[in-house]
């Protein structure tokens, strides 16, 4: 081998150690994150509150809702909470919680605890107490939050209201929308302009935000009680600058609940279309594929992936799980 083929491979070597500490240095660069939300299943404590009907969650009631069950609710969801926290979980929008105090004792009752995990919570109109809640780490610097009512003109419901939170993630403004629908327990045609009336005020604060700060990156997080083919989620997205990750999922071996045989996305994480390619040159991107239903088999009724969620009651049965939803999350890169 002569001299000069010699230089010629060293030189190669070289320009080849180069380009792998150039790719490693900016793999390592972008990390990801997640982001999730989780329908808790009544998480209330078991003090009665004379402002709210929680009747149904005290020691003496049919339920027979006391400490040693809101201990064990806790320690379930604690569970939960650590798993994805280990996952690189950055935020989790939570739905049916009574009050703040009860997302306190959930953090304190999981790894979370001494992380500087922040709660954000507004009490609702809800006549049962029942709120959301956005947990965030110290990645996610909240600016600003309130309670959007759901009212239209003079139509005002009695129910959850929307939480919505400015905040700073990894130096870029981020909107996060907290919802929970109303239910189709009095029938889905009945309670369907309900849902559609929480889908025009939610658009409405979107395009509030679009319009002031285009910039900005969204995410609406919720239990929607409709799934994305419903009429109220392809309201919110027709003509939008919004996306939702979950709408491939329109036939699922797994939901983010089960209906008596049927499984159904009731749970969604919808994002800004600026979250797939940011021309501001942002870090902050959507990992394509990324949107799941995390459902350990823990998680499922009997440690059985043909069962539904592993759930705290049903009916006034008492079944001791986690809750009646699995939680849905997204993972993004920065």
């Amino acid at each position: 081998m002569s001299f000069r083929t010699i230089l010629l491979l060293l030189g190669l070597c070289g320009l080849l150690l180069g380009f792998y500490t150039w790719a490693t240095g900016h793999k390592e660069l972008r990390k990801t994150g997640i982001v999730a939300f989780y329908n808790v299943e009544n998480l209330f404590d078991t003090l009665d509150d004379p402002h709210k009907s929680d009747n149904e969650f005290l020691p003496s009631s049919a339920l027979k809702w006391n400490g040693e069950r809101y201990a064990n609710k806790q320690k379930h969801l604690a569970q939960v909470l650590t798993a994805l926290e280990e996952e690189g979980m950055v935020m989790i929008g939570l739905a049916e919680v009574e009050h703040k105090q009860v997302v306190t004792d959930l953090l304190n009752n999981s790894s979370l605890s001494g992380k500087h995990y922040g709660c954000i919570h507004e009490e609702s109109k809800d006549p049962r107490g029942i709120d959301v809640a956005l947990i965030h780490s110290p990645l996610f610097k909240p600016l600003y939050h309130k309670l959007i009512n759901p009212c239209e003109e003079k139509e005002c419901l009695e129910t959850r209201g929307i939480l919505a939170v400015k905040g700073l993630l990894q130096g870029d403004t981020v909107w996060v929308f907290v919802n929970h629908w109303p239910s189709r327990r009095t029938g889905v045609e009945s309670s369907q302009e309900k849902r559609l009336l929480l889908s025009r005020v939610l658009r409405h604060a979107v395009d509030s935000v679009m319009l002031k700060s285009p910039s900005s990156k969204i995410i609406v997080m919720g239990d929607f009680n409709d799934t994305p083919q419903d009429l109220s989620i392809r309201s919110l997205l027709k003509d939008s600058p919004l996306f939702d990750p979950f709408d491939a999922m329109k036939t699922v071996e797994v939901g983010s609940l089960k209906y008596k045989k049927d499984w159904f996305v009731y749970d969604q994480i919808i994002l800004s279309l600026n979250w797939k390619q940011d021309k501001k040159g942002s870090k902050l991107l959507y990992q394509v594929n990324s949107a799941e239903v995390y459902h350990p088999l823990y998680l499922h009724y009997k440690e059985d992936a043909k069962n539904g969620p592993f759930r705290s009651y049903k009916g006034k049965t008492y079944y001791g799980g986690y809750s009646d939803h699995f939680p849905v999350c997204i993972g993004y890169t920065y």
